[in-house]
């Protein structure tokens, strides 16, 4: 009997832990994510990423040449990894090569990472209330 209360004890253990470990991330942790790993994975010339933020549907990446980018994301179509001379790019399937959200990406599988959380952010954006009054 103690064996069978040993055994179901640690079943449950086991099973809260790997629950707890696929947790969605919210918005903010979805923004931070991308922030810390593009920051990362970005590479071109001199150029650092200083910044990546989101306002209502708007993302923005903020360079350290004190350029900055804006990208729609409130398209309802899917992201696509396209490899480029710079690394890879992530940006919608119907987009020209030069309308990028995501550029100079180093490996594929940042590239891959990054286009989860964008989609994941998305999806976030999308069941959100809107709250900017003159927004649409």
């Amino acid at each position: 009997m103690k064996n069978f209360l040993l055994c179901y004890f640690l079943l449950i253990g086991v099973g809260t832990q790997s629950q707890g470990q696929h947790t969605t991330l919210n918005k903010q942790q979805t923004i931070a994510y991308i922030n810390k790993l593009y920051k990362i994975a970005y590479r071109y010339k001199e150029t650092k990423i200083d910044t990546v933020t989101v306002d209502g549907k708007v993302l923005t990446v903020f360079l350290s040449t004190g350029q900055h980018y804006r990208s729609d994301i409130s398209k309802s179509e899917p992201l696509v990894i396209a490899r480029v001379k710079a690394g890879y790019q992530i940006r919608y399937k119907s987009a020209a090569i030069t309308e990028e959200i995501l550029w100079a990406i180093q490996t594929e599988d940042d590239a891959k990472r990054l286009q989860k959380a964008l989609q994941h952010l998305i999806g976030i954006l999308k069941t959100e209330k809107k709250t900017d009054p003159f927004g649409s």
